[in-house]
């Protein structure tokens, strides 16, 4: 059976047509309640990590390297999970690191506008005008967080499967819906797709070890064998290259490490001018 990955422009709507999709065909449900074992794994704590998936980096708030690395930590888990099948995952920004796997279902719902902006804002909603104001400033918010963290804009329909909107249709009949299109035959799981999910996760866990070090790396798997690309200056090239073999090296289910380290031409000016 397929995963499916269910994206909202609210948690809450999100959350419940989650829920109701995994109980409809007896799958487990992973949501943020994955994110304690994180916390206690890497010693941050939860608050931050909700952060890191909600809020752009900021002057007073989580700088990019922070959130990055946060953010890869949450990826992490959220992959090792995924691999059980029979998942319905929600609230973890799945939807934007899946890609590739087709037998990942993702599935867009967009909330009734007027409950939306209700949830959205402290104030009363007076208008049709104030609530598409206030809806129109979310939707920037999310879309430059996602095309920051994974230069993929969530608020586009063209990255998911399916967008149900609840304007007019019932949250029951969104459930069903969901429900009957995971059965399709294209979102059965294949060895091509199940092996892309093995790798993004292998993946994912080289790249939580190297990012303490090497905060700028980007890591892809094929089988057993992972790719890292990084960036030095000239003479610490030979040094980061071992170092990346050595600890990539030592992580379960790895057999081979490649590094592609191109040179930092910014720092690499900056000492030249010293």
């Amino acid at each position: 059976m397929p995963i499916i990955i269910i994206s909202s422009d609210s948690y809450r709507t999100g959350r419940d047509i989650g829920e109701k999709t995994a109980q409809a065909i007896s799958y487990d449900y992973v949501d943020r309640e994955i994110l304690p074992p994180v916390c206690e794994k890497y010693g941050v704590q939860e608050e931050k990590l909700l952060k890191a998936l909600e809020e752009t980096p900021s002057f007073l708030g989580l700088s990019s390297k922070l959130r990055n690395r946060y953010l890869a930590y949450i990826q992490e888990a959220t992959l090792g999970q995924l691999l059980d099948d029979n998942v319905v995952c929600h609230g973890l920004a799945a939807h934007l690191y899946v890609l590739g796997v087709s037998h990942a279902l993702k599935v867009r719902v967009l909330s009734e506008p007027d409950a939306l902006a209700r949830e959205l804002s402290s104030e009363a909603v007076s208008s049709p005008e104030k609530a598409k104001k206030i809806i129109k400033r979310y939707e920037e918010q999310r879309k430059n967080w996602s095309l920051g963290t994974f230069n993929l804009d969530e608020t586009d329909p063209s990255n998911y499967d399916m967008v149900i909107s609840l304007a007019q249709i019932d949250p029951d009949e969104a459930v069903k819906t969901i429900v009957d299109t995971a059965g399709y035959r294209k979102f059965q799981p294949m060895t091509y797709s199940v092996r892309c999910l093995q790798d993004k996760e292998l993946a994912s866990r080289v790249r939580v070890v190297l990012m303490e070090r090497f905060p700028d790396v980007k890591v892809t798997a094929d089988r057993s064998t992972v790719v890292v690309e990084t960036k030095a200056v000239k003479r610490e090239k030979r040094k980061r290259t071992e170092a990346i073999k050595e600890l990539a090296g030592s992580i379960e289910g790895v057999s081979y490490v490649e590094v592609h380290v191109a040179t930092d031409i910014f720092r690499q000016a900056a000492e030249s001018a010293r």
